[in-house]
């Protein structure tokens, strides 16, 4: 083990090392039980008034931030935080009253899985491609006649119901209204549902192969396994709130600027108001270089903080493939095969989509692969024969979670032909799906990746990229298009959530099958809290009137179904060969770090690399790579584990003042200062 993974491992706290002792000395043994009811409770309150702040946030208000684009989600950091310190304090009057570290965790997992429904690539999508087509159809566009394949179960087309929803002035607690919603509320509500039992049964069978025998450290849950221990030293540590106070005075000056222009801004990245600021290719207008396209360069604390979790070796990889990837847009505008980075969505030299994918599926194969014995067990003990592995303090066991996956996997399949998709797109769909979901789960057990966003590269898209329209139905594309809405980008994927909430349950010895009925309850009671604030606030505000781009992802829809109609394509030769060639990099890669000692690229980062949010990040992790470098190399294990209480802080600092400033223009009515996302 190198001494970077035994930093990570020290930085889990004490807790999380004896539960880990224990779990390899007597894997057998069941972990004690403990309360859990009490977490389901505030979760469950939490979960609506969430799902409203979280639309505020990224939608509504259309001022930021976008907490859900961000791998450790920063509006749950901030409930988490006041959470903990209303804990401690009611620990000194009322000890019986406290919650225990497992009843923070189901809190803090509830709250996550509902920002993922909530968030800028979940339910924001959804909901507008249900309707837009059907509202802006008119005798120029036709829209009416690329919709007749559009299943009506699925959608809201009555241009009644949906006048107060675009032009406001309206509610929607009117008995035909609800009645419009209901039905396609509730298709969809089962669909999320079992979309995410099946993530959470996957999680299930890979969760000891990954953390027990493989020892991945899942950085991500580092913070709140640190924050939601009760006995927990940090808030005593200096160096927490010195790092809090850093991170908390830049949003808390650029925030008050906004109310006072006479203080100064500091410009630490773009934002919603000013998206082309910190671009250090502002003022480069030709070819070849134009083609380096977006070049910003941003200080985000919290991702600093975050980016201090991260191996090194992903830190460095991930900011040398981000050049690489830029230097092979400048290649391609001075040989003419493409503009450049303008023409990154497009299936041309250098296919990033196509080559990001194939790494995609590169490291969800490869560990399938490396695991393969165990999971030879696994299937032993599903069948009920003799086997080595135990699944006694799993969520499920691993013969419900196998059947869990096959049901739920049949039901989803279903579902799509039931709306006209093909039997074999529909099986093609979603096992592509599931395999990009375990890669995104991978990449942030073992790295803890600030972004994973993956954009326009989903398996909708990857299938007509790839095979081409020209043979497919309308009723085929039809149905792709509405599976669209959480293939878009995978930033805020309730996989990552599934995974590190039973670890965290393992860690804190608290029980993972309440976690698994979190996870699920969270997915149902997540979803209709977002149908709920969304309507709510559409018929109030109206979509086309006062909610200022609030259906622009409806736009993106239809305007992507009626080129696959109008425009119909032959199979690509070029995207497969991009997705083989991304494969086999991303496995060469692979290879090559396991066969030479010190090999400074990680195949991860090849494909992490290529996606829209690194150009958020890179900087981050540079400034992270070079610090931790630093730290590790003079100062040891010791040093990183006293440096750990400095970066938490950013993270918390930026969390709690950056989420506070939305709160403020929301009871104030005006407009406030957006610390992440574009």
């Amino acid at each position: 083990m190198n001494a970077e993974r035994e930093a990570a491992i020290s930085a889990e706290g004490s807790e999380g090392r004896r539960a880990r002792r224990a779990a390899e000395s007597d894997s057998g043994a069941r972990a004690p039980r403990t309360r859990v009811w009490r977490g389901f409770v505030v979760g469950l309150i939490l979960l609506p008034f969430n799902a409203l702040w979280v639309l505020y946030m990224e939608h509504i208000g259309a001022h930021g931030p976008i907490p859900s684009t961000i791998s450790l989600f920063f509006n749950v950091v901030f409930v988490l935080f006041f959470l903990a310190l209303a804990n401690a304090a009611v620990k000194r009057l009322h000890p019986g009253w406290t919650l225990n570290q497992g009843e923070l965790i189901i809190v803090y997992i509830m709250l996550a899985i509902g920002t993922a429904l909530a968030g800028l690539d979940g339910m924001q999508v959804l909901i507008p491609v249900m309707t837009h087509g059907f509202w802006f159809a008119n005798p120029e566009n036709r829209y009416d006649l690329l919709l007749t394949g559009v299943p009506r179960w699925l959608v809201v087309a009555d241009k009644n119901v949906l006048y107060g929803y675009y032009n406001g002035s309206s509610t929607f607690y009117q008995w035909p209204i609800i009645q419009a919603w209901l039905t396609p509320a509730l298709w969809w509500t089962g669909f999320i549902v079992v979309l995410i039992f099946v993530m959470t049964c996957l999680s299930v069978i890979v969760r000891t192969q990954w953390a027990d025998r493989e020892r991945l450290t899942f950085p991500i849950i580092q913070l709140p396994m640190a924050v939601s221990e009760p006995s927990t030293p940090l808030w005593r540590n200096p160096l927490l709130w010195i790092g809090f106070a850093v991170a908390g005075s830049i949003d808390l000056v650029n925030g008050l600027h906004y109310i006072y222009p006479s203080i100064p801004y500091l410009s630490i990245a773009p934002t919603l108001d000013s998206g082309g600021s910190n671009d250090l290719m502002k003022y480069i207008n030709d070819l070849p270089w134009s083609g380096i396209g977006w070049l910003p360069v941003t200080f985000h604390p919290a991702v600093i903080g975050i980016s201090f979790l991260v191996p090194l070796d992903l830190l460095f990889s991930s900011v040398f493939f981000f050049f690489w990837w830029k230097a092979m847009f400048v290649i391609a505008a001075a040989t003419g095969m493409s503009q450049g980075y303008s023409e990154a969505e497009k299936t041309v030299f250098p296919y990033v989509n196509e080559q990001m994918f194939g790494g995609y599926m590169a490291i969800a194969i490869g560990p399938l692969l490396v695991g393969r014995r165990y999971f030879r067990e696994v299937g032993l003990r599903i069948l009920g024969r003799r086997s080595e592995v135990d699944d006694s303090n799993e969520g499920m066991s691993y013969r419900t979670a196998a059947i869990g996956v096959l049901v739920g996997v049949a039901l989803l399949v279903a579902f799509a032909v039931h709306g006209h998709l093909s039997l074999r797109l529909a099986l093609l769909f979603f096992v592509v799906y599931y395999l990009v979901s375990l890669a995104v789960a991978r990449v942030r057990a073992e790295f803890g990746s600030p972004v994973h966003d993956f954009h326009l590269a989903g398996p909708g898209q990857t299938i007509t990229y790839v095979a081409g329209t020209a043979s497919m139905g309308q009723q085929d594309l039809s149905m792709l298009s509405l599976l669209w809405w959480f293939n878009r980008a995978y930033r805020n994927h309730p996989i990552g959530t599934s995974i590190e909430g039973m670890q965290m349950a393992h860690r804190s010895r608290s029980s993972s099958r309440a976690l698994v009925a979190a996870v699920v309850l969270a997915a149902f009671v997540g979803t209709i809290s977002v149908f709920w604030g969304w309507l709510h606030y559409a018929y109030i505000m109206g979509l086309s009137s006062k909610w200022n781009g609030g259906d622009w992802r409806g736009v993106e829809m239809i305007q992507s179904l009626q080129t696959w109609i109008q425009n119909p394509t032959q199979p690509n030769p070029g995207a497969f060969i991009g997705i083989g060639v991304g494969f086999a990099i991303t496995m060469l890669l692979a290879a090559a770090r396991t066969t030479f000692m010190g090999w400074p690229l990680h195949p991860v980062a090849y494909a992490l690399s290529a996606s829209w949010s690194i150009h958020l990040v890179w900087m981050p992790m540079l400034i992270a790579w070079i610090v931790k470098a630093l730290v590790l190399r003079y100062g040891g294990l010791r040093l990183y584990r006293q440096a750990l209480p400095l970066f938490y802080g950013l993270i918390l600092g930026e969390s709690v003042i950056g989420c506070g400033w939305p709160i403020v223009g929301l009871i104030t009515g005006m407009p406030t200062y957006s610390f992440w996302g574009l």
